[in-house]
């Protein structure tokens, strides 16, 4: 769609100085390669010529009007250009390659403006089709935008020395303000190994059925949030009042069964009251829409960034998500999928936690000891992951007693954590205490508080049943 009368943004003579500067003088390539694409070119032919200079770059030919030539020959590109006459008048008027990365600043710009213009129009397309639907709509539109500034490389190279002293002043500021450098753990053991959920890692908490992994995904999510942090958490299997009904669980030590099921007594009413306003001014927000597909999930993770600032990510769980290719078989996309997380950690430059199932070969060993073998659907989450914790109930096995290090203990009310691949740092098994009734965890050495509402608040409620009003 073209408004009538109106020439697309571009500045042609700009282009045309770029070019010619790049066959004088080989360095001005040097210059702009970063930020540099052939598409973003208005003019076809000079597209064309910076194309054959980046493949003649990337097979380390030097750069003059020879072998320019050349390859736009072998590219059957030459009398498309313009032949010789063309590719020697751009260097007609070039004495100097000066402010070159700022002529290929505008022409990146003018690229930019031709996209929102093309991207516009599909939209205004898209949204007079009766088959649109507009929620999609408009999750595409936002991805489309997001693609849009990919083009501009924004990580440029930096000296060994700049790297160290950005590691000595994390260093030192966490131990100058006494914080964790990374996302903050509630289990103290796992916090001390591993400092934090640290930026840009893709971590994969995987384990069978039943032993846990939303409960302690959520305790990822809540401890952090309590402290100030936020974050953001997509749940695929469970909605989000189940969730809620778990963490007000947690906080009030009532049974989340009693509270899903809405079967609590005018007591355990009035402590859920009490502790949830607690839940106030926490930073937590949960998203439940099913089955996301990874460009969804990045097109909301964005938004929550920019909405609310979020500093680490919890997805429940990974094989729930929709591939973005129907034609791929299960592992294809599972592996698509799991390299989207990774990119996406890096790109927000925020921890993501992903949930994943095990395969049943667990079931049949007699310890019942996960192994990284048992990832399911796919070994590219094992590669792509910087973190892999297993999680382990032996007690829900009817084992009695588990070998923990040297020592053999009681299974009862043990979880262990089985960090099975860390690239920061060592791996090994920490326990920590599962409490069924509230589906929640803590530290193993941590004494176990039921409910902490006071006998004179029972008291005060007894007989007053518009209790709620107060």
């Amino acid at each position: 769609m073209i408004v009538e009368g109106k020439i697309q943004p571009q500045n042609v003579e700009i282009e045309k100085h770029l070019v010619g500067s790049i066959i004088l003088f080989q360095e001005s390539y040097d210059l702009v390669s970063a930020l540099l694409r052939p598409e973003h070119f208005y003019n076809e032919a000079n597209g064309l010529i910076y194309k054959a200079c980046v493949q003649l770059v990337a097979n380390g030919t030097p750069l003059d009007y020879l072998t320019i030539a050349t390859e736009l020959k072998k590219n059957g590109d030459y009398e498309i250009v313009g032949g010789h006459y063309y590719v020697m008048s751009l260097t007609n008027d070039v004495s100097t390659a000066a402010n070159i990365e700022t002529h290929a600043a505008i022409i990146v710009e003018k690229y930019l403006l031709r996209e929102t213009i093309r991207l516009g129009s599909q939209m205004i397309k898209k949204a007079y089709e009766d088959s649109t639907d507009c929620f999609d709509l408009i999750d595409w539109s936002g991805t489309e935008i997001n693609n849009m500034l990919n083009v501009i490389e924004s990580k440029q190279a930096k000296k060994l020395e700049q790297l160290s002293n950005e590691v000595l002043n994390d260093c030192f500021k966490s131990l100058s303000e006494g914080k964790p450098s990374g996302v903050p753990i509630s289990i103290h053991k796992l916090q001390q190994q591993t400092n934090g959920w640290r930026k840009g890692n893709l971590i994969i908490l995987a384990a069978r059925p039943a032993m846990g992994k939303t409960a302690v995904a959520l305790d990822y999510a809540y401890y952090p949030a309590t402290k100030g942090t936020s974050i953001g958490f997509f749940s695929l299997e469970m909605t989000g009042k189940e969730l809620a009904g778990r963490l007000m669980s947690k906080e009030s030590g009532i049974s989340s069964q009693k509270i899903n099921n809405n079967i609590v007594d005018t007591y355990e009413l009035t402590a859920l009251r009490k502790d949830c306003l607690t839940f106030k001014d926490l930073p937590l927000y949960i998203d439940d829409t099913p089955a996301l597909s990874i460009q969804r999930l990045r097109s909301k993770a964005l938004r929550m960034k920019r909405e609310f600032g979020i500093e680490m990510l919890i997805i429940d769980y990974l094989q729930l998500m929709d591939g973005a290719d129907s034609k791929d078989n299960r592992e294809q996309e599972i592996s698509k999928i799991s390299r989207g997380l990774k990119k996406l950690a890096k790109e927000l430059d925020i921890p993501i936690i992903a949930l994943s199932q095990l395969s049943r070969q667990v079931e049949n060993r007699p310890s019942k000891k996960p192994q990284l073998s048992d990832l399911r659907d796919s070994g590219a989450i094992e590669q792509d992951a910087d973190m892999v914790i297993f999680l382990l109930r032996p007690e829900y096995y009817e084992l009695d007693r588990y070998l923990y290090g040297n020592e053999e203990m009681p299974t009862e009310g043990l979880m262990v954590h089985i960090i099975a691949k860390f690239r920061g740092g060592v791996t090994g098994e920490i326990r920590n205490r599962w409490i069924g009734e509230t589906t929640s965890i803590m530290d193993w050495d941590k004494p176990i508080v039921i409910n902490d509402l006071p006998n004179e608040d029972i008291k005060q409620f007894k007989n007053n049943t518009d209790f709620l009003t107060q």
